[in-house]
C-alpha cells in the first residue's frame, strides 16, 4: 500500500484488505502502516501487532461472523439493515450498484458477493478518493471536487445508515479483540467522514 492518493484513499484501502484478506500478511502490514501514521495511540494498532507473524486466526474469526457456512452473526450487507426483513440482494443493493456506476465501475459476475458488501463499499470509497487525488493532481479541481461530493454522498446515504450495527455487531461476536477494535476504528472514521 502507498500514500500516494492521499490520507483518505489510504485509510479505505487499509480497512477494505482486512475485509477482502484478512489473513494476509500484505493487508494486515498496511493496516499497522496506516495505523502507525494516522493513529499511533490506537488499541487496533497493539493488536493488530499481535498477528504480524500469523494473521490465519483473524480470518477464522472474520468467516465466523461475516461469510459462514453457518448462520451470519454478522451481515456484511448493507441492504440486510436497510430493508428491515434481513434479506439480500435488495433495492437497497442495486442502488448501490448504480452509485458505483458513476464512476465506471460494476461488480464482477464472477464475484460472490453482491454490492453492498462492506468490502466493496469501501473499495468504492478508496476508487473514488483515488481517482479525485489523481484529478487534484492533475489540476482537475472541478473533477476532483464533483469525485468528494459522490463520496461524500455515498457515505450519508449508504455506509453512514448501516456502519453502526455493523460494527456493534462485529464487537458483539468477536473472539480476538482485532476485530471489536477494528470496528471501534472502522466505526470512528466513518462517523468522522460525516463531520468534515
Amino acid at each position: 500500500m502507498t500514500n500516494q492518493y492521499g490520507p483518505m484513499a489510504t485509510a479505505y484501502f487499509a480497512f477494505k484488505s482486512m475485509i477482502f484478506f484478512p489473513s494476509e500478511a500484505e493487508a494486515l502490514q498496511g493496516l499497522i502502516t496506516y495505523l502507525e501514521s494516522n493513529n499511533p495511540q490506537s488499541q487496533l494498532l497493539v493488536e493488530a501487532n499481535k498477528f504480524i507473524d500469523d494473521a490465519s486466526e483473524l480470518e477464522f474469526d472474520f468467516n465466523r461472523m461475516c461469510i459462514g457456512p453457518y448462520k451470519l452473526l454478522v451481515a456484511p450487507y448493507e441492504g440486510v439493515y436497510r430493508s428491515g426483513n434481513h434479506v439480500m440482494n435488495t433495492d437497497e443493493t442495486v442502488e448501490v450498484a448504480d452509485f458505483y456506476q458513476q464512476i465506471g465501475l460494476v461488480i464482477d459476475d464472477k464475484f460472490n458477493e453482491p454490492a453492498d458488501f462492506i468490502g466493496n463499499e469501501l473499495e468504492f470509497l478508496y476508487c473514488v478518493h483515488a481517482l479525485a487525488s489523481e484529478q487534484r493532481q492533475a489540476n482537475n479541481l472541478d473533477a476532483a471536487n464533483e469525485l468528494d461530493a459522490i463520496a461524500d454522498e455515498f457515505v450519508n446515504k449508504h455506509l453512514d445508515v448501516w456502519i453502526n450495527p455493523f460494527c456493534e455487531g462485529i464487537k458483539q461476536h468477536a473472539k480476538h479483540d482485532f476485530w471489536r477494535e477494528f470496528a471501534v476504528e472502522l466505526q470512528l472514521f466513518i462517523t468522522k467522514q460525516l463531520h468534515e
